[in-house]
């Protein structure tokens, strides 16, 4: 069995991230055969065409790499502030029990009546 590739691509570490790498291979496997690899200064990027006779484009994966590389430094950048706002936001959903015997008994005063009743007359 012989294996061909199209294209190769090579892509160094100091530029990208291994998860930059395999998010954009990802993007590409509903066109591509994609095969990765690295050695101590580089990645790899083998593609191959799913269907034949259809080429990739290089230049579409060298961009997809390039978008993969910048969501995963801001996403980097702002993994403070994000964790930051989800905490807050789950503590300030956080209810005390005496605010929530006092929702009870509000609950309580309303009638099926008035539950059961159509609101746009």
């Amino acid at each position: 069995m012989q294996i061909e590739f199209e294209e190769m691509l090579k892509f160094s570490k100091e530029l990208y991230s291994r998860t930059a790498l395999i998010k954009a291979a990802y993007n590409f496997t509903d066109i591509a055969y994609i095969h990765l690899d690295a050695d101590d200064d580089y990645y790899y990027a083998f593609i191959s065409a799913k269907e034949e006779g259809k080429s990739i484009s290089e230049k579409d994966f060298i961009n997809e790499m390039l978008s993969q590389s910048v969501r995963h430094v801001v996403y980097k950048q702002t993994k403070n502030i994000r964790e930051l706002m989800l905490a807050r936001a789950m503590a300030s959903s956080v209810m005390l029990n005496e605010n929530y015997d006092s929702l009870e008994d509000e609950n309580e005063e309303f009638s099926e009546d008035e539950i059961l009743k159509d609101w746009f007359k």
